[in-house]
């Protein structure tokens, strides 16, 4: 882990105080890292949580599909079971 010292102005200081004060982040550097995490996804550097379960859903209905085809899973009509 990096660390990385921060200068920022009144304004940010206010917000970053208050969030504190709510309880809605325990320190400064989860807001700061929070905040990180939040500009890399809005300009497409990393994935969004949708993009990842979408990719895990994929990979679970890749082998389903695999085994149907392979003739080791069979499929079963709702009311028959």
């Amino acid at each position: 882990m990096k660390s990385t010292m921060l200068q920022y102005d009144r304004s940010v200081e206010e917000a970053v105080e208050r969030l504190l004060q709510l309880g809605v982040f325990t320190s400064k550097a989860d807001i700061f890292r929070v905040g990180a995490m939040e500009l890399a996804l809005k300009y497409g550097l990393v994935k969004s949580k949708d993009e990842v379960i979408e990719e895990m859903m994929y990979k679970d209905a890749e082998s389903a599909l695999r085994r149907l085809k392979s003739g080791k899973a069979k499929l079963h009509k709702i009311e028959e079971i």
